[in-house]
């Protein structure tokens, strides 16, 4: 709403001069043409001094550089945002009926009667992110995460720019996707009054809740697969539990179901076939009675790689770092293993470091090397294989790294070191938290994302390292509570040349002072098996290489893309045109990538339906081709919103209770009037906007003036004057 507005003019001078200057315009005018030769009529006169005296007025006016300011004040009324889930979870017919049903009545009968007079509403609605404002209510509930906290975070960002004084939220409470929104709810700054839909009982239902599977799998070895049932309401049943890829079942077992809300366990196994990425499933059989047979299957995705992967280590010593690695490593009975440990004044005690054992290698692994010890040759060697021969190389670093070899050995490493102080220090690793769905941090769809925070903390020295162009840091070191500015660990990826950098020591106690903890236990086997995947997937001949950020992605979310462009001398390309074609699930979409700076690029899409999905990614410059690439990955399957069917009342109490809100139920939405009314008036905002125009720089006026001139100039014309 907008009042009149009010209009102030300014000049560098006073205006008793600006008047002065006027009245000099129109005297000068009049003396001019108060008598003319030869003489024309009195009006014609007087329109000619109005001219020049206006035109003159203006040029005199424009040299105090006057200024026009408006001031409009606009009203913004009070506005209550209505929130309402579009998750799967809300189709679910349960105790108190259909979720579905009571979300489209709350939004169109209970909801808008309930709202103050002179307040407005906006609706949202949220599931994977948030969306809105919307003119209506969503037409589909299918996201299949839901993340209040970030539609919380959100709305944060449009409450000012709204006048948003209260939400009103319409959700089950069950949050699988983002921080506990009990967190977030503070934020606002403003109540919040959930309204809770659902059942808070267990319903009858069967499901399969969670499924253990190694990321990495070899083909041709047996690999096992651990589901968990989980059933509520049943008790004696059996059922059977297949795990298949595609149409082809390849094994099953059969599980006796316990009494009241249980769960489970089911050992299920399968020999993968052909390198690639490979899409299975688990899936327990229904049972009469069930509140959906949505959550009955659950796919996963690994990567089978050929059967045996043979890994070099280097080491420049004895150290418990190269010790536990090694044991890390044979555990895996995939890998083949060759450690050559560097001996004080030379040489190694396993043996010679030959051309064929790392021309044999499928990896690298440099722990603390190369030191004073290492040889010239050794650092060619490693040097020709790792440039020339494309051998992917994974360092760590040590006490008595030299530097001045380093780079000689290894010149793609992602890190240059700036300058180097003696001594070491104790630090944590925290992950960038934007790299957090890297394959490298993520290490699978189960893990934890804050297990990196309760790793121990690790050794580096004090020497300060930076980013080489091209590379990209994982995360930095942690003192105490300072962050440095530096990468520790980091990795990078141009024409076929892979490699990994951690820039620290004592990573055995990732390893063996985690075990105490069931999250960080696995940790440092995840992690080791994630590089040494990443590192040996090689792209050879491929200047374009575009990826999506996770083999699979729940239905609602943003499927994300990272590309990089290279020409044909393995530098990076900035300004290339990178544009996705994606296709599959009954949709063909595009999309363009955005340059990030070092050939990298980045984009998204949002609303894929479920489905597998294959891309074709393009790269142009200047409209020449510069090459492309394809890929595949999954939109749905992840049947998050059906692990727990139950309304969570806690979670929705908690958000009214931190933000000054009141949690209601669905059967008691009609309350809603009377909690509103506690707030009192809510108040409108009122933003004055102002404006300024530099008159002596308008070029409308400036034009004004000329016709001034030209039209009295036109008129002297025709009389004679001229």
């Amino acid at each position: 709403m907008f009042g009149l507005p009010s209009i102030e003019f300014s000049f560098t001078s006073s205006l008793l001069f600006a008047a002065l200057l006027i009245g000099l315009a129109a005297g000068l005018s009049y003396f001019f043409y108060r008598f003319t030769l030869p003489p024309v009529a009195r009006s014609r006169r007087i329109t000619l001094s109005v001219l020049r005296g206006t035109a003159l007025a203006l040029v005199l006016l424009l040299l105090l550089e006057p200024v026009l300011r408006t001031s409009t004040v606009i009203r913004h009324p009070p506005v209550i945002a209505v929130l309402a889930d579009r998750s799967a979870s809300m189709t679910i017919v349960d105790g108190t009926g259909d979720r579905a049903a009571q979300i489209r009545t709350l939004l169109a009968d209970v909801v808008p009667g309930t709202v103050p007079p002179g307040v407005q509403t906006l609706l949202y609605s949220f599931g994977a992110s948030l969306r809105g404002p919307l003119a209506q209510p969503p037409d589909t509930l299918s996201d299949e995460v839901t993340d209040i906290a970030g539609a919380l975070r959100e709305l944060v960002h449009q409450r000012e720019s709204h006048n948003i004084r209260a939400v009103v939220m319409l959700t089950d409470g069950m949050f699988t996707k983002g921080d506990n929104p009990v967190y977030r709810a503070g934020d606002l700054g403003i109540p919040i009054f959930p309204i809770g839909i659902g059942d808070t009982a267990e319903q009858k239902d069967v499901l399969v809740s969670r499924v253990t599977a190694n990321d990495i799998v070899y083909a041709g070895a047996m690999a096992p697969v651990d589901a968990v049932i989980k059933s509520s309401g049943y008790g004696g049943e059996k059922v059977e539990v297949t795990l298949s890829e595609g149409t082809r079942t390849l094994d099953r077992t059969t599980v006796l179901l316990p009494g009241g809300t249980a769960e489970a366990p089911a050992r299920l196994s399968y020999a993968p076939a052909g390198e690639g990425s490979h899409r299975y499933s688990v899936n327990v059989s229904p049972l009469p009675g069930e509140l959906t047979t949505a959550n009955n299957r659950r796919f996963f995705v690994v990567k089978v790689l050929r059967s045996t992967m043979r890994v070099l280590i280097l080491a420049s010593g004895p150290s418990p770092d190269l010790s536990v690695i090694r044991t890390t490593l044979a555990e895996n009975p995939n890998i083949s293993v060759q450690a050559l440990t560097q001996k004080l004044g030379g040489g190694y005690y396993e043996g010679a470091l030959t051309p064929r054992a790392v021309d044999s290698a499928d990896c690298i692994l440099c722990i603390g090397m190369p030191d004073a010890s290492t040889a010239a040759g050794a650092v060619e060697l490693l040097r020709s294989a790792i440039t020339e021969g494309k051998k992917p190389l994974l360092f760590v670093g040590g006490k008595s790294i030299d530097q001045s070899k380093l780079p000689a050995m290894a010149p793609s490493l992602p890190v240059i070191q700036e300058e180097s102080t003696p001594g070491e220090r104790e630090v944590e690793f925290v992950p960038d938290p934007f790299r957090l769905e890297n394959p490298l941090l993520a290490l699978g769809p189960d893990t934890r994302r804050d297990v990196w925070s309760n790793l121990p903390p690790v050794f580096a020295s004090r020497a300060a390292y930076r980013l080489r162009e091209g590379s990209v840091a994982l995360g930095s070191p942690r003192i105490g509570n300072v962050l440095l500015p530096q990468p520790f660990m980091a990795v990078r990826d141009i024409a076929g040349t892979r490699s990994l950098s951690i820039m620290g020591y004592g990573l055995w106690r990732w390893r063996l002072m985690a075990q105490g903890n069931p999250d960080t236990a696995p940790q440092f086997a995840s992690f080791l098996s994630s590089a040494l995947r990443w590192l040996t997937s090689r792209d050879e001949g491929r200047n374009v290489r575009v990826v999506p950020v996770r083999d699979q992605f729940s239905r609602g979310e943003l499927v994300a893309f990272s590309g990089q462009v290279y020409n044909e001398e393995s530098q990076p390309v900035d300004d290339a045109q990178v544009s996705v074609e994606i296709s599959g699930g009954g949709a063909s979409i595009h999309t363009d990538l955005h340059p990030l700076g070092s050939g990298r690029y980045d984009g998204s899409v949002e609303g894929l339906p479920a489905g597998d999905f294959t891309f074709r990614a393009a790269a142009s410059k200047g409209g020449h081709d510069a090459g492309h690439d394809s890929g595949s990955f999954l939109v749905g399957g992840l049947n998050l919103e059906y692990l727990d069917t139950r309304m969570n009342a806690e979670i929705l109490r908690q958000i009214a209770y931190r933000t000054g809100g009141e949690y209601l139920p669905s059967r008691d939405a009609g309350n809603l009037r009377e909690k509103l009314r506690t707030l009192g008036p809510l108040a409108a905002r009122e933003e004055q906007k102002t404006e300024a125009i530099e008159l002596h720089r308008w070029p409308y006026l400036l034009a004004l003036v000329i016709a001034l001139f030209s039209a009295e100039w036109i008129i002297r014309k025709r009389s004679g004057m001229i």
